[in-house]
């Protein structure tokens, strides 16, 4: 199983490659929301993580994208701090099929991978 996952924070990579790794899962990180587009077109993909935190993300965009071009659109699920409403709100508008603060998120990383 491939994970997408979308973030700058090295932190987050390492915890969900760390997971991932467990779980015989293989994890493509990128910055970039073209990249996570081509990545999930490239490879069958189960999973797409996107790190609200990103300031350069659209997440409208991004699952807009995603369940375009691809046959079978994987999970996406955003995630980012809890205060940050607005942006959570706008993920679950976009469709993603799960929004979480950053805290639920790292509290069920294993779960969330491995549902894929």
């Amino acid at each position: 199983m491939t994970v997408i996952l979308l973030t700058v924070d090295l932190a987050v990579i390492s915890r969900v490659e760390g997971v991932a790794s467990r779980m015989g899962a293989s994890v493509r990180s990128t910055s970039s929301e073209s990249a996570a587009v081509e990545l999930c077109v490239a490879e069958p993909t189960k999973l797409l993580i996107a790190d609200l935190n990103l300031a350069s993300l659209n997440v409208v965009s991004l699952v807009e994208q995603v369940k375009a071009v691809v046959t079978t659109p994987p999970r996406i699920i955003a995630f980012g701090p809890h205060v940050h409403e607005e942006r959570l709100a706008a993920a679950r508008e976009a469709g993603c099929d799960e929004v979480i603060s950053r805290g639920q998120f790292f509290a069920q990383l294993d779960a969330l991978v491995g549902a894929g």
